[in-house]
């Protein structure tokens, strides 16, 4: 066993080194075509390769998991730590399969031990990874920290702890699922919990200030709900004590940054700066001022997740907090002008090859902070510099989706132009060709859109080698609701909504009998002519792309067209289907797939490298 998961994990090590990102830079148009070529020959053997590890060997395994012997469920241990690892990234979709075997395992031999330890194992590796999932995470914790009832029974101190994790966890989970007051009362059931083991010296290694702050910052939502603070006395006490303790891990973290997350420092800077305020000890502007010198102190080319989140994250608390203070007006509105300026300023700043999966924790605060600031079109091309643009293989994608569109856009609008009515507020026919620059910029925009969600929600780069695991899966599904949502504005303007629809509508099934996100019915949107293009085009380029596409065998462009025709008036437009029956479409399809496909990649790679 341990031979093929060595050989599975040298496999994606490879994977690692054949992607376009790898490439050097500025190379000629003829050398990255070269390197496409030869990226595409090893990509194909290296999924051939891990296809024939997973399904001879691994799956087999995990099929017969309560059959193995003890040093084979510590070897699948310890290949799910590795596939995992938050430095590698290697496959966590395939460790979590893993953890999920050896959980199943140790309830059938009735083990706690490994039980409590596999629950956390789940629960921590689809929370990174898999973060959308949230119900199921909370499943994986509130089984672990039940655990806590039989604390005394475990001998070994490391297993003890993951009792611990599970319990500050789950109470983290229920603040993001179920409210403030449910994650309350479990924080001072912890609290409880936690006081008298340290009273009795136990568990003295295990970093409790980490989960008593933690637990402070829930309290110190819960009061600061109300920015009058009618529980005075209760708020004094609790930002008393969020204050000594922020403290000591400021302390703690400016001697040792490992000891604490990433950028855990950063947020006790924060959350010292939020006490201090609401103790009375500093004025608003001490306030500002501090977070400012904490962004000062960065190096301007360090872009860190520390960094990152420091001048990011500092101003989104800022601009959430400042908004809801009982203050002067003019002194509010100046001091949330000039964090989103400072915000957008700096993400300008951050290279494109910092890739999006890198700042995912960021982009949905930014969306929600920022695009009102913004005007529809700034907003637009801000939220691609900030996504699409910083994954070489979605830009690529969505530039070529959005040739494809602008190509059958013009051809309805020749063939059936009727299909345009009610969509861009055209009321007649006649008035469809003149309309044609601003359909066929409509089409090319939504194709670049598409997928806005997906970076903002895949951190794991591998998937693409693969077919996806359940989880993976429900995880992509999550990416049109994701998109649409950084489009969404509070200021009342709706010049950007069509491109929310076909974003959040772009997987919907053409007769809403199937697709994703399934609450959602776009059959009687104006925009709906859209959404059907950029669902067919988005069909035909993922099918015949051969360079992205290594996750299975590419179709041809007369295959695909006879599925969209075997499925129109079911997940495809019949309009559409019918227009890829024209020998004239068809044809300039062909030429357009042939000659730009690979220009198209090179185009998201130039891009990629030199900043835009």
């Amino acid at each position: 066993m341990l031979d093929y998961l060595e050989k599975l994990q040298s496999e994606y090590e490879q994977i690692a080194l054949n992607q376009i990102g790898q490439f050097k830079p500025f190379l000629s148009r003829k050398e990255f075509k070269d390197s496409c070529d030869i990226l595409v020959e090893n990509l194909n053997n290296l999924r051939h390769s891990i296809e024939r590890l997973l399904k001879e060997h691994l799956y087999p395994t995990l099929e017969r998991i309560e059959d193995i012997s003890d040093e084979e469920e510590e070897e699948l241990y310890e290949a799910a730590q590795n596939f995992s690892s938050f430095v590698t990234r290697q496959d966590p979709g395939i460790a979590l399969k893993i953890y999920q075997a050896l959980l199943q395992r140790a309830r059938t031999k009735k083990d706690d031990a490994k039980i409590l330890k596999y629950l956390y194992w789940c629960g921590i590796t689809q929370f990174f990874f898999y973060a959308a999932q949230n119900e199921r995470v909370l499943a994986y914790f509130e089984e672990g920290a039940a655990y806590a009832d039989k604390y005394d029974s475990f001998e070994d101190p490391e297993i003890r702890k993951y009792i611990h994790r599970c319990m500050g966890n789950r109470s983290l989970m229920l603040h993001e699922i179920k409210g403030i007051d449910e994650a309350m009362a479990v924080e001072e059931s912890n609290f409880s919990f936690w006081n008298k083991l340290i009273f009795e010296g136990k568990d003295t290694d295990f970093p409790w200030s980490g989960y008593f702050l933690n637990g402070l910052h829930q309290r110190r939502i819960s009061l600061t709900k109300d920015p009058l603070y009618n529980r005075a006395l209760e708020s004094k006490k609790t930002l008393d004590l969020l204050l000594d303790t922020s403290i000591s891990m400021n302390k703690l973290y400016n001697i040792d940054r490992e000891t604490v997350s990433t950028f855990g420092g950063t947020r006790y800077d924060y959350y010292v700066y939020e006490a201090q305020f609401f103790l009375g000890m500093v004025s608003i502007d001490d306030m500002v001022e501090n977070i400012e010198k904490r962004q000062a102190a960065v190096d301007p080319d360090d872009f860190s997740p520390d960094a990152m989140f420091t001048n990011i994250h500092l101003n989104s608390y800022l601009m959430n907090y400042i908004a809801k203070l009982d203050i002067e007006e003019e002194k509010r509105d100046k001091i949330v002008t000039s964090a989103r300026k400072k915000t957008i300023d700096y993400i300008k700043t951050i290279p494109k090859t910092i890739h999006s999966d890198q700042m995912n924790v960021f982009i949905r605060l930014i969306g929600k902070y920022l695009n009102d600031s913004l005007s529809p079109c700034e907003q637009l091309d801000f939220m691609l510099n900030l996504t699409t643009m910083r994954n070489i293989m979605v830009h690529a994608h969505s530039l070529m989706v959005g040739k494809v569109a602008g190509l059958l856009t013009a051809q309805l609008i020749k063939q059936k132009p009727a299909c345009f009515i009610g969509f861009l507020d055209i009321t007649r026919e006649e008035d469809v060709k003149k309309r044609t620059k601003k359909l066929r910029e409509c089409a090319n925009m939504s194709g670049l859109l598409h997928d806005l969600g997906k970076t903002a929600c895949i951190e794991t780069p591998y998937m693409n080698i693969r077919l996806l695991t359940v989880e993976e899966f429900e995880l992509v599904k999550e990416h049109p609701v994701i998109g649409g949502d950084l489009l969404v504005r509070e200021d009342g303007n709706t010049e950007n909504e069509c491109y929310t629809d076909v974003i959040t509508g772009h997987h919907k099934y053409y007769d809403n009998s199937d697709g994703y996100p399934k609450d959602l019915d776009f059959t009687k949107s104006k925009n709906k002519i859209m959404i059907d293009i950029i669902s067919v085009s988005d069909s035909i380029v993922s099918a015949t792309d051969r360079i992205s596409k290594t996750y299975a065998d590419i179709i041809s462009l007369k295959g695909i067209c006879e599925e969209i025709k075997a499925e129109a008036g079911i997940r495809f437009s019949p309009v559409l289907a019918e227009v890829l029956e024209d020998e004239e479409t068809y044809d300039a399809l062909k030429r357009l797939l042939d000659k730009e496909n690979t220009n198209t990649y090179y185009t998201a790679y130039l891009q990629a490298w030199s900043g835009r």
